[in-house]
């Protein structure tokens, strides 16, 4: 129903939605490696706690040259654990905030 929206509303007809939880993109079966040009998500990475399996998952999907655009919340440094465990700072996308430098080096061992 999204994906026919989509294409009739802005007339592009070779976009896929799957619908699923971001750090579970193994579970979506239509998803094959190397068979994604673009992954868009917008303040979604932050709210997982398992950032590995997400970004594991994302670089398996895309196709060589294949691109992973995201927006989301970074701290300059280590979010402290009293703070990472409080739910309704979570909710608002602080709590599960890595170190920029921590995502990158999180990233680069995921093959990015």
């Amino acid at each position: 129903e999204t994906q026919a929206y989509h294409a009739d509303k802005f007339g592009f007809d070779n976009v896929e939605f799957h619908e699923g939880l971001i750090e579970k993109l193994d579970d979506i079966d239509s998803l094959t490696d190397g068979s994604v040009d673009i992954i868009i998500s917008n303040c979604v990475i932050n709210l997982c706690p398992d950032k590995e399996a997400v970004l594991k998952s994302c670089h398996r999907l895309l196709k060589p040259g294949g691109e992973l655009y995201f927006s989301d919340v970074y701290a300059s440094r280590r979010v402290p654990q009293e703070l990472r465990e409080d739910e309704v700072l979570w909710g608002e996308c602080l709590s599960g905030a890595l170190y920029w430098n921590d995502f990158q080096n999180l990233a680069k061992q995921c093959g990015f």
